[in-house]
């Protein structure tokens, strides 16, 4: 690889073998080298392909702002994440989290600690997110020496979260909110508690997540289901009462229409839920 730029010390870009920029970390790559001379890539401690033109720009003046030994660990939790959670995360999330664990370095140092007010949430439909979360604090502590509260395992899990939809945190927090009123009206309806830790409730979580998701985003689910809703409505005729209640909340409080489609197949989760409670 040949020197195309050169940031400090510890930070330049390069061209890969397609002629893409990318962002190179090692310590002291940059000391008494110029752009244009070779690197020997066996010394190399971390680089960097982001795909996206603006996440890639935002990045690099992230890498001015933020100390090598953050921006390495950032790079072992998003690996660690990718890994485990087996889901597309947006490249963002390394200057999200970035950002986030350089200034809560700063806010533990001075013993301020910041209480999620979504903690709840993330716990019980992100729990996931959540695990992960915790072994990245154990990271954490390991490369900087810093105990993290417990308070920043929800914090950092909601950047996962925000990372897999890649959206906005504003949209997260609503789509959040969301599945909590949805689970409430289905509690209070069937007047039940169900097992959180159970297979059937993880199923029902994670299809509740995307559906909120399209509520929040106004991206509504094809509909082209009519005979069969009309079946399935008629079998489960108590399903759809709670059904309908959470059609007229979202109608009232987020200006959106459930099409027949997403009414059925929210009825169907729901049914085998109550099944298996």
């Amino acid at each position: 690889m040949i020197i195309k730029q050169i940031f400090n010390n510890n930070i330049v870009s390069s061209l890969d073998a397609k002629g893409r920029e990318v962002l190179i970390l090692s310590r002291g790559i940059g000391f008494n080298h110029k752009a244009g001379d070779e690197l020997d890539e066996s010394q190399l401690e971390k680089v960097f392909h982001l795909k996206d033109e603006a996440i890639y720009e935002k990045f690099k003046a992230t890498l001015m702002e933020t100390p090598m030994e953050i921006l390495q660990v950032t790079d072992d939790i998003v690996t660690l994440a990718r890994t485990q959670l087996n889901k597309k995360i947006s490249d963002g999330i390394y200057i999200s989290l970035s950002d986030h664990i350089h200034f809560a370095t700063t806010r533990i140092k001075e013993n301020m600690i910041v209480q999620n007010p979504l903690s709840w949430e993330i716990q019980h439909f992100y729990k996931a997110e959540y695990d992960v979360a915790k072994e990245s604090i154990t990271l954490l502590r390991e490369r900087l020496g810093i105990e993290f509260p417990k308070e920043e395992i929800c914090n950092i899990a909601l950047h996962f979260v925000n990372a897999e939809i890649n959206d906005s945190m504003n949209d997260v927090t609503h789509m959040m909110h969301l599945l909590q009123d949805i689970m409430n009206i289905i509690k209070y309806h069937f007047n039940v508690e169900f097992d959180e830790e159970g297979v059937e409730y993880f199923r029902f979580i994670t299809h509740l997540k995307y559906f909120c998701q399209r509520v929040i985003t106004h991206t509504s689910y094809n509909d082209t289901e009519e005979y069969l809703y009309q079946v399935v409505r008629k079998n489960y005729p108590e399903t759809f009462v709670c059904i309908d209640k959470i059609e007229r909340f979202i109608r009232k409080n987020y200006d959106y229409s459930m099409t027949h489609s997403e009414q059925m197949y929210l009825a169907l989760h729901l049914e085998r839920l109550m099944r298996r409670k």
